[in-house]
């Protein structure tokens, strides 16, 4: 996989995108093993278009580095967020914390993102998000298998 980079505005575009990124999760991890990834970038591209309010671009780079890692950036034009706060609650109790926003549409993204990456790191800002996923070599085995 070379880099997908994508740029959209709307939840509307984004969702006609989202097969690509879905189609290219699932060949790096395998059908199993691939959903969660999907839903934890779902969750952040959400938190990015929730955050802009306008049609100001979002952008999204997906690659696999030479150590096997998948790295996803996601990066919105919005005023951002206060990221150490909503860490150091959400490090708090998450249990709590997760089950307070289980029937609430937004408040689940941050622990559901850091349950399904290796590595989540905001900028200062926070209006940039880049995730990372270690590839276990099986599955990378599997998938150059596949190809032939």
């Amino acid at each position: 996989m070379n880099t997908l980079q994508l740029r959209f505005h709307t939840h509307e575009e984004f969702r006609q995108l989202r097969s690509l990124i879905k189609a290219d999760v699932q060949h790096i991890f395998g059908d199993k093993d691939s959903f969660l990834m999907e839903v934890a970038i779902n969750e952040a591209v959400n938190n990015a278009l929730c955050s802009t309010h306008s049609r100001k671009p979002i952008t999204l780079s997906m690659r696999v580095t030479a150590g096997n890692r998948l790295v996803i950036r996601i990066k919105d034009s919005g005023a951002g967020f206060n990221v150490r706060k909503a860490l150091e609650e959400m490090a708090s109790c998450p249990e709590l914390l997760f089950e307070k926003n289980l029937t609430s549409e937004c408040g689940r993204g941050l622990s559901i993102i850091r349950m399904a990456t290796d590595k989540m790191i905001y900028n200062r800002k926070g209006n940039e998000l880049l995730l990372m996923k270690y590839i276990r070599q099986n599955v990378i085995k599997k998938s150059k298998t596949k190809k032939r």
